[in-house]
């Protein structure tokens, strides 16, 4: 049976709203780690949240997050530009592309 699609929205409750952070940072942990696994690439996420007081790192292994992040700073200043995106400016990207 398929899943009803989740209407995203803030939630106003705090406790319902850090319960939500915890399950979908589990799950994206889970992602992340099947992505590296299926495609044979090393990748990590950097999570900070106000509900914990230091940022955590996935994968925990060191090794491999030093890998991914040594890669990206060995690029020249014009190539990292590429994977620097927020939100705004990833989607006026998207949108020139598909003018």
């Amino acid at each position: 049976m398929p899943r009803s699609k989740v209407k995203l929205a803030f939630i106003k409750d705090n406790k319902e709203r850090k319960n939500s952070f915890m399950k979908r940072k589990e799950w994206l942990k889970n992602k992340l780690k099947e992505v590296s696994i299926l495609c044979s690439i090393e990748a990590c996420v950097i999570m900070y949240s106000s509900y914990e007081p230091e940022l955590e790192v996935c994968p925990e292994d060191n090794t491999a997050f030093q890998n991914v992040l040594n890669a990206f700073l060995t690029k020249s200043p014009m190539e990292r530009r590429k994977f620097l995106l927020n939100q705004d400016s990833y989607i006026k990207e998207r949108n020139n592309k598909i003018k």
